[in-house]
């Protein structure tokens, strides 16, 4: 299960959702990884991307060259997630697998294709400073962001998608009695009004503040008025449910859901698709399946099978097991994402788990105590994983710090540091299970709880070598999971002060899990990392999990948060780059190559998509091939 960072949309161009020491560059595969099946070659570039200039931004950014090739009407195709998602509601969840389900039936006005480039969906082209689309206003406090979507737009039910759909999404997000809703704070706030043309075509987004993340917000998801007008705010969050209501929602992608259940959804076209990034065309699928296994191995057992057409969400360790898909069945590949595996720390800052993570040094203990090189090696077995995982900046990523260095693996320094912060009896030989040579704080032994989702035995590895690593410098752990949807990543308003282990509660001292990178600085860092992005504060939409406060760390998001110039952001990328180390809310443990199982049937397939946009998105171009 991947936890996507905090944005406004499916196409996440924001949490989970994107170099900057040597010059930015558009996303590349690192040199050292592993060979894998290449994806179709590049097309000419389409005219609706902005195009891409001398400037690096521009060049990082856009420039697309997507271009499908026809495809044969007909067929159903089936993909399998080992993870069910959790809601098919894009405001309330940040659950990845939720976004992979929604990419079919939910679109925005832009996306982000596999090359890493912003490319348009809904929208007729993609509005920049260059071409007049952002205009920053002569009070330099406001702005103004302008969109036009492509004609003859409709919503599966036949009702006119208009800006006025849009219009009515912000105001519906602004309302204060909307609880619950996490992108609800994500761009929204930062509208003052919204214009609409008189052809319903145009909108001109009139920001009452300077907002970095007005790119990322592009990608919002849009609520049909007819339909969403009669929804209470107190009835939104269970409004889009993984069930049969899914049915009779309006939506607006190139599919709309003809059933839906916890381990299956069934998708059929919509006969009033006229958007998309290949076309317009109507699918050329008859249908489309997303079946949910509950864990890998069943997923890729299925696939190597023959039964699946396409098999995500899987890891490098994963890797070895689909390669054994018979040519005539299928191929696997193995592509460098904007993803990276993580140790989340709880910074506990009132000190309720007592287990002293709320001092750096704790935390920078914790970090030099984990033999990096050590666990891929036992994770991934002969496979190289390269570079080591430092910042929260995979490689590919345009605003990606190489400069930036992070504390050395060194044991010995770790039990020092944990000495000196009035740690005792601690040893190198703490037995985690007896707790006997482990280290006590406060007359208490100090005991971690290691938390990750449950039904995932890659992760389930990680931790216990996790457990070894700690050991030696004295710390007592021990392993919990819980489901990812329910209880792990489940958002404030769907727990209790007791769910355990539950990241947004803060019952946890460790968890394991990856993040997905967007491509846009602001989304993809504020909301994690700054202060006030606690989900205990205000309307319980914060991020920042982790409970993190560094006031470098917080000078830099909140710099970066009215910086609209998108040249200018990548001083602020470095700070956070800096910040995130200095103060260590997370231990980065390696950089994610995904995995995915691709079978014999799957056409148009353009290759993963490293962003946080996910796989699905140009699933209007596919096509089964016999």
């Amino acid at each position: 299960m991947i936890s996507k960072r905090f944005l406004a949309s499916a196409a996440a161009a924001a949490i989970v959702f994107g170099a900057c020491g040597t010059g930015a560059t558009s996303p590349t595969p690192a040199a050292s990884s592993p060979a894998a099946s290449s994806p179709p070659a590049s097309q000419p570039a389409t005219s609706s991307s902005p195009t891409a200039s001398a400037n690096p931004v521009q060049q990082a950014l856009f420039g697309s060259t997507y271009k499908p090739g026809p495809g044969t009407p007909g067929g159903t195709l089936v993909v399998g997630e080992w993870e069910a998602p959790d809601t098919l509601n894009p405001f309330t969840t940040t659950a990845f697998t939720s976004f992979e389900a929604l990419s079919p039936i939910d679109r925005g006005f832009i996306t982000i294709d596999s090359q890493g480039k912003y490319i348009p969906d809904l929208a007729a082209s993609i509005p920049t400073q260059e071409n007049g689309g952002v205009v920053a206003n002569p009070d330099g406090k406001t702005f103004d962001v302008k969109v036009t979507l492509k004609p003859n737009l409709k919503w599966s039910d036949g009702q006119p998608l208009t800006m006025n759909d849009f219009k009515f999404t912000v105001t519906y997000a602004q309302q204060k009695a909307l609880t619950g809703c996490v992108a609800c704070a994500v761009g929204f706030p930062s509208i003052g009004s919204v214009d609409v043309s008189a052809d319903g075509l145009t909108a001109t987004i009139h920001y009452k503040e300077l907002y970095a993340g007005w790119l990322g917000f592009l990608t919002t998801a849009i609520l049909p008025q007819h339909y969403f007008q009669n929804i209470s705010a107190a009835d939104f969050g269970k409004s889009m449910p993984v069930g049969d209501l899914a049915t009779k929602i309006p939506w607006n992608g190139p599919f709309m859901v003809a059933a839906a259940s916890k381990s299956e959804i069934d998708y059929v076209p919509n006969p009033y698709w006229a958007g998309g990034v290949g076309g317009p065309h109507a699918p050329y699928l008859a249908g489309l399946k997303f079946k949910f296994y509950g864990t890998k191995d069943g997923m890729i057992a299925d696939f190597l099978s023959g039964n699946l057409d396409l098999a995500l969400d899987m890891t490098q360790a994963d890797y070895p097991a689909i390669q054994k898909v018979a040519p005539t069945v299928g191929k696997a590949e193995l592509t460098p994402a904007w993803q990276y595996e993580h140790l989340d720390l709880n910074n506990d800052p009132n000190h309720t788990r007592g287990n002293g993570l709320w001092d750096p040094n704790v935390r920078k203990a914790i970090a030099m105590a984990i033999n990096k090189d050590d666990l891929t090696a036992k994770v991934f077995p002969g496979q190289t994983i390269s570079p080591q995982a430092c910042s929260p900046a995979p490689p590919g990523l345009w605003f990606r710090d190489d400069s930036v260095q992070c504390p050395p693996y060194d044991p010995a320094g770790a039990l020092q540091l944990l000495q000196t912060f009035g740690m005792t009896g601690g040893t190198a030989a703490c037995d985690p299970k007896t707790g006997t040579g482990c280290f006590q704080y406060n007359g208490k032994t100090v005991d971690l709880e290691l938390a990750t989702t449950s039904g995932n035995p890659t992760r389930l590895t990680e931790l216990q070598l996790v457990q070894g690593y700690l050991a030696k410098v004295g710390l007592q752990s021990y392993i919990k999971t819980g489901d990812a949807g329910s209880v792990f990543f489940a958002g404030w308003t769907d727990t209790k002060p007791d769910t355990d282990p539950s990241l947004y509660r803060g019952n946890y001292d460790i968890g394991d899990f990856a993040y997905i990178l967007p491509a846009d600085i602001y989304n993809g860092y504020y909301y994690t990392y700054n202060s006030a992005q606690w989900p205990e504060l205000g309307d319980h939409s914060g991020a920042n999990d982790t409970r993190f406060k560094s006031q470098a760390m917080d000078d830099a998001t909140n710099g970066v948060k009215t910086e609209i110039d998108l040249s200018k952001q990548l001083a602020a990328a470095k700070t956070i780059q800096e910040a995130y180390v200095a103060g260590t809310p997370e231990v980065a443990l390696y950089y994610r190559n995904e995995a995915t199982g691709v079978g014999v049937h799957m056409g148009n397939w353009p290759g993963y998509a490293p962003s946080s946009v996910g796989p699905l998105w140009d699933v209007e171009d596919w096509f089964f091939k016999p």
